[in-house]
Parts: C-alpha cells; sequence; structure tokens
C-alpha cells in the first residue's frame, strides 16, 4: 500500500471469503505497521484446522506470517458483525472485507455495500478467486471528481505501474419531469455531454499528475452493472462518494455483487480535509 495505509482492519468469520482478503493485504503490505483482525464473539466462534484454532486468531496467524513486521491482533465483538466492523474502521486508515462472487454475503455479515458506505474509511471488498489478469486502475468517474478516489486510484497506478483508466459511464434518462418518456431528446446529445465532461476530467487528471499514463473511457449503460463489467480487465476499481450515493446506493450494490476484481470505495465518513492533503502529499 505504498505507505498510504499505516493501520489496516481486516473482517475475519467462520466459512466466510476472508482468505482473499487475507492475501490481498499481504500483497499490498509495504507501509502497513498494524492489523486488526476482527473476529465475532468467542462463544459462537468457530474452530478451524487440524489443531482446532480459531477463525480469528487463524487469520491473524496468515496476516502475521505474510506482513511479519506488522503488529497483528484480534479484536472480537459480540452482536452485529456489520455494525462491529463500522465502529472499529474509525480506528484505522482502511478496512478490507471478502465477498462472494455473484451472490450476497461476505465477512461483513450481509451485503458488503452497506458497510462500505458506512465506515469511516476507505474500504476494499474482495471478492473471491480467482482474480482476473491484473490490468488498469480503473476510476469511476462522476461531476464533480471525488479528489480522494482521484488521489488513491493515482497512487494505486503509481505503486503497480498501470495505467489509470477514467471510466465515464452514461444513459439516456428515461422519465421526464411529467413521468412520460421523453422521445424528443437526441441520444447524441447526451453522449456529446458526457464526452465532453470526460474530456474535461481527462485533461485536469493529466494536467496534475504528468508522471501517469490516463487512459478515457465512455461508456452507454447502466452505470453499476458497465462498471462492473469492466472489473474483468482491471487490477482495482475505485468509486468515489458520487457512485456511494448514486440512486441510494444501487450502483454501489451492483459493482460490489458483480465485481471480480477488488473495489475500492470512498464512504462520505473518509472525505476530510486531512485525509485528501495526506493521500494526496
Amino acid at each position: 500500500m505504498d505507505g498510504r495505509w499505516t493501520t489496516v482492519t481486516l473482517a475475519a468469520d467462520a466459512a466466510r471469503p476472508h482468505d482473499e482478503a487475507v492475501r490481498w493485504v499481504t500483497e499490498h503490505a509495504g507501509g502497513v505497521e498494524r492489523v486488526h483482525v476482527i473476529g465475532v464473539d468467542p462463544a459462537s466462534e468457530a474452530r478451524i484446522g487440524p489443531d482446532g484454532v480459531r477463525v480469528a486468531d487463524a487469520v491473524a496467524r496468515a496476516v502475521q506470517d505474510g506482513v511479519p513486521t506488522a503488529d497483528v491482533t484480534v479484536r472480537r465483538h459480540a452482536g452485529s458483525f456489520a455494525r462491529a466492523l463500522v465502529d472499529q474502521s474509525d480506528d484505522g486508515d482502511l478496512l478490507v472485507v471478502g465477498t462472494y462472487r455473484g451472490r450476497r454475503g461476505s465477512t461483513a455479515g450481509g451485503d458488503p455495500a452497506r458497510v462500505a458506505e458506512r465506515a469511516a474509511v476507505p474500504t476494499v471488498v474482495v471478492p473471491e478467486g480467482p482474480h482476473p489478469i491484473a490490468g488498469d486502475v480503473v476510476l469511476a468517474v462522476d461531476e464533480p471528481l471525488d479528489a480522494h478516489a482521484e488521489a488513491l486510484a493515482v497512487a494505486e497506478a503509481r505503486r503497480t505501474h498501470r495505467r489509470l483508466t477514467l471510466l465515464r459511464v452514461w444513459e439516456m434518462p428515461v422519465l421526464t419531469r411529467t413521468g412520460l418518456t421523453d422521445f424528443a431528446e437526441e441520444p447524441l446529445r447526451w453522449r456529446t455531454r458526457n464526452a465532453e465532461l470526460l474530456q474535461r476530467v481527462t485533461a485536469a487528471v493529466t494536467a496534475r499528475h504528468p508522471d501517469v499514463r490516463v487512459h478515457p473511457l465512455l461508456v452507454e449503460g447502466r452505470p453499476g452493472h458497465a462498471i462492473a463489467a469492466h472489473t474483468r480487465r482491471a487490477s482495482l476499481v475505485v468509486l468515489g462518494v458520487g457512485h456511494v450515493h448514486a440512486l441510494s446506493g444501487s450502483v454501489l450494490h451492483d459493482v460490489l455483487r458483480e465485481t471480480v476484481s477488488p473495489v475500492l470505495v470512498v464512504p462520505p465518513a473518509a472525505h476530510t480535509a486531512t485525509a485528501i492533503d495526506e493521500v494526496s502529499a
């Protein structure tokens, strides 16, 4: 993680896809000093392996093996596991959870989108493997562009020496103020507006980060499904606050349900001047 995050909160639950989340943390371990492994109440926590180790302890052991210089601790909580993750995220810089691909359920104890949009820090949702070949870092473009999401996407592109794809998804509006479909609206006009938006964003990002290769991409379709489709060719997809809030979170839910690559979600609570300045620096 190239020094951008020093304290990581990691979810661990029995029979859940935490293995991919552990692998992601260990592969991005640069700069990580502390890892908090969040487990369930010991009274209900399962034991795994031939030696009967509790799940959270096994996850902590795997993290320690992968990041030997980090201080790894286990924190167990009774009650709602998702609520515990949201509460504990405030004590770190990054929250990492695993999720099942193509169906509901995760180490967050349910829909991971609910945790990602309420967490106090950026959240990486890692789907169960196998992952596709590592491609571009993809930043979903909204207007105004999320400065925090941009900074994180650029930092990841620099760290991995990959191209940054600026993905703008657009679709024709279905309803007018009268509630009727507006057949008079020309699709070409909407496409032109979105193409101009993407051009402005591309020019601005290129000017701010001249050392990063930037590739603009304009796609027509439903935002959540279109973004998810491009996760097949991405090493990481970054969603800013505009996509977290869009249509009451439906874009975020669609992306996390269908993604095949890790998704970094920047929730509203993570948008502070200090956080943006630190990441940009």
